[in-house]
């Protein structure tokens, strides 16, 4: 298979506009291709980027800024400690993404899917076998509460904070942290629950190692929540 998506593509500077057109239009084109989906799926090759960084700031355009033409976005793939930087007429800043996952838990819901076509939102999977004999995996049945699951994101996110707070940042920075909304929470009790826990814990950690503000962004684009010390 060729490659699906291109460090060129996936660098090239777009405006909100651009960057959220090109993204639907793009995982479209993926999925025509023989196998394109599972590529997604698996994050096989720079699908993983296109996922985990340049789709995640596709929502964050159009959750901060909308489809608008005066904001432009340049993702920056590599080791740096940044994943992109945003310039408008009035700012210019450099933002770092990352995802609130459940480790090898969510590689098995992704391997799941791939599979089987499905995969649960919630709840454990079970694996047998290893990559040299073969791995299958099984979903195993237990209910979930709604509270049970909105703390275990919070508990995700507060991980994926953690780990970025491990390394140093330019100040200035701000931090972009995905997590899963696939629930049916009532919007305004999960709004006011996140932002406490940004607002007491998360938001003041953040800005004590260097980040100038944080944002919570979850995959369904249903909540957006954003953080700066000034608030």
């Amino acid at each position: 298979m060729s490659e699906l998506v291109t460090v060129e593509e996936l660098s090239k500077v777009r405006s909100s506009a651009e960057l959220i057109q090109w993204v639907g239009a793009k995982f479209d084109e993926i999925a025509k291709v023989e196998g394109g989906k599972d590529a997604v799926r698996m994050r096989e090759g720079r699908c993983k980027e296109l996922v985990e960084e340049v789709y995640p700031l596709s929502i964050f355009a159009m959750k901060k800024y909308g489809e608008v033409n005066d904001v432009l976005f340049t993702p920056v793939i590599g080791n740096q400690n940044y994943d992109a930087v945003v310039k408008s007429k009035d700012e210019n800043y450099k933002l770092e993404i990352t995802l609130a996952h459940e480790g090898e838990m969510e590689f098995l819901r992704r391997l799941m899917l791939k599979e089987k076509g499905y995969a649960p939102a919630s709840g454990q999977i079970k694996k047998t076998g290893t990559k040299n004999t073969g791995i299958k995996v099984e979903e195993e049945l237990a209910a979930k509460n709604v509270d049970d699951w909105l703390n275990e994101q919070i508990g995700l996110i507060r991980e994926a904070l953690g780990r970025k707070l491990k390394k140093d940042y330019e100040a200035g920075t701000s931090l972009l942290i995905m997590f899963e909304d696939v629930v049916s929470f009532d919007e305004e009790e999960e709004r006011n629950a996140l932002y406490e826990v940004v607002e007491k814990e998360l938001g003041p950690q953040s800005n004590k190692h260097g980040f100038n503000k944080l944002y919570l962004a979850s995959w369904s684009k249903r909540l957006f929540i954003e953080w700066s010390p000034d608030e």
